[in-house]
């Protein structure tokens, strides 16, 4: 046993308590122990607003959360095209590639940022081949509050993503929506509206009381009959 504490004291886990022979959680369990509250509390949050999506638009809804440089997936609500979507629950992918993962990476500190470039100095992401371009992204995303892609991995597959704030104003997860860009920029529903509004419910049932970027255009030449 006292091994066993001997190890966990070296990892911050558990410290030594104010008696002898006694011992209390450490400063570094109680982070993690913060850490998987707060995802746990955003998935809660979140999942009816995934739901008001998939059930608004037909899409696949994702809600994602950053871990390192990458966005890994903690929920997903099936829609219309589950084939086109290869981020499955629990996996992760780069944040500079997808709309969630780059709404995550948009409103993350300029440390976060820097530390993306300089370990994923070439994007893959079709939308953002170079640097570059997805600095330019991340510019209007973080001036707009949304992540918009008509085209992300192949002509025709789209999607939109939108941050979530907690109380600190920090971002913690993202909402998005993908599918046939035909469907979802062309439709009955403004995609862009939708996930800035869910995005806004979760945020300010995490706490958040602060302002919410300006709504961002749809893109260019398309419009749509109705706005949800």
């Amino acid at each position: 046993m006292y091994r066993l504490l001997s190890s966990l004291e070296a990892i911050g886990w558990v410290e030594p308590a104010s008696k002898p022979r006694q011992v209390r959680l450490g400063v570094a369990f109680l982070r993690l122990g913060a850490r998987l509250e707060a995802q746990l509390d955003v998935r809660k949050q979140a999942v009816p607003q995934l739901e008001r999506l998939r059930q608004l638009s037909g899409e696949t809804a994702f809600l994602c959360i950053r871990r390192g440089l990458e966005a890994v997936c903690i929920e997903r609500v099936e829609g219309l095209d589950v084939q086109i979507h290869t981020l499955s629950l629990g996996q992760s992918m780069p944040l500079g590639e997808g709309v969630g993962p780059r709404a995550l990476l948009a409103f993350e500190t300029k440390d976060v940022v820097d530390s993306y470039f300089e370990n994923f100095p070439a994007p893959t992401s079709a939308i953002a081949p170079s640097a570059k371009d997805l600095r330019v992204l991340l510019e209007e995303t973080a001036r707009d509050g949304v992540a918009v892609a008509t085209s992300e991995w192949a002509d025709g597959i789209g999607g939109v993503g939108a941050p979530i704030f907690d109380h600190r104003g920090r971002v913690v997860a993202a909402l998005s929506i993908g599918g046939m860009s035909y469907r979802m920029f062309g439709g009955t529903y403004d995609p862009v509206a939708l996930i800035r509004s869910a995005s806004e419910v979760v945020s300010r049932s995490m706490g958040y009381d602060g302002d919410l970027p300006a709504p961002r255009p749809l893109p260019d030449g398309l419009e749509h009959s109705e706005v949800a």
